[in-house]
């Protein structure tokens, strides 16, 4: 079994993208992510590198992974420790990536999907603003396993035949992590972050938003560090478009692909002053609406 001290060393950040998490921004030593305690628009979960210790800034607690995973998987230290020894990390190092950083019956698994249906999770979509016939047009509903437990999600397909999970405090995916493209046999391709930007863009009633997307294939990185790795998908199309984020990350990673001779256009500025796409579409579905969101769930239950 591996000692404390050898399970310290493993890579925060390594751990987490076994879990299906990825950075929301990377500044230095600092990788910021979506905390994966709960569903939030703002990342404040804080990975040092440097020192492999994490923070998050919601609940004020912070540690090693061994707090970490002992927090997630609801287990002592001791109990998280053999969970990673049965992962094969003897002789882990600072200098060592480990291939495998979570023992097999830790990981997310997919256990069963189906139409979308449960109430909980149509009620969590309301709260984003996009409709239940737009979710189930494209998107399914999930049971997944981490250990013992078994939890629901909405599910979006990626092209690796897994999905990216959400509900309305867990924000993840199931292995392998991959793009998810929607060809509609065009050569203008609209290119966004995530499936809710995705799902509210299609939902838009935004005739500069509508016209910018209209008989459009779609990218959906489903994390922002996927972009590079998908410039040769972009390379064929006339027109590329990005609906990416307005916040550093986005910068950095458009002068990236400018540095690499990719050319678009940038559609952000249709919803500059907003976080992203999904946000300005909820301010703008309730002023369209002339009604506040969500509706509640047990006018739901009545129809």
């Amino acid at each position: 079994m591996l000692s404390f001290r050898e399970a310290r060393q493993i890579p925060i950040t390594e751990y987490l993208t076994g879990l299906g998490f990825e950075p929301a921004r990377i500044r230095g030593n600092d990788h910021w992510y979506h905390s994966p305690f709960r569903e939030e628009r703002t990342p404040s979960f804080k990975v040092n590198t440097q020192l492999n210790v994490w923070y998050d800034h919601g609940i004020g607690q912070g540690g090693s992974i061994l707090d970490l995973g002992a927090k997630l998987h609801q287990c002592s230290l001791s109990e998280f420790a053999e969970k990673l020894s049965a992962g094969n990390h003897q002789g882990v190092s600072l200098h060592r990536q480990p291939v495998q950083i979570i023992a097999p019956d830790s990981k997310l698994e997919v256990v069963a999907v189906k139409e979308l249906f449960n109430i909980d999770l149509l009620h969590y979509l309301e709260t984003r603003g996009i409709s239940e016939s737009i979710a189930k047009t494209y998107c399914k509903e999930v049971d997944f396993r981490i250990r013992e437990r078994t939890y629901k999600a909405i599910a979006f397909p990626n092209n690796s035949c897994a999905y990216e999970l959400r509900n309305n405090w867990f924000k993840g995916s199931s292995s392998p992590k991959d793009i998810s493209i929607i060809h509609n046999g065009s050569d203008k391709i609209s290119v966004l972050e995530g499936f809710i930007d995705f799902l509210s863009l299609v939902q838009s009633e935004i005739g500069e938003l509508k016209s910018l997307s209209q008989k459009s294939d779609f990218l959906i990185l489903n994390s922002l560090r996927l972009l590079n790795r998908s410039i040769s998908i972009l390379q064929p199309y006339k027109k590329v478009t990005l609906f990416l984020d307005n916040d550093l990350a986005a910068k950095e990673a458009k002068e990236s692909l400018k540095e690499k001779g990719v050319r678009f256009d940038d559609a952000s500025t249709v919803y500059r002053g907003h976080k992203d796409l999904n946000d300005y579409h909820k301010v703008t579905r309730k002023l369209t609406q002339g009604k506040d969101l969500p509706i509640s769930r047990s006018r739901r239950m009545r129809r």
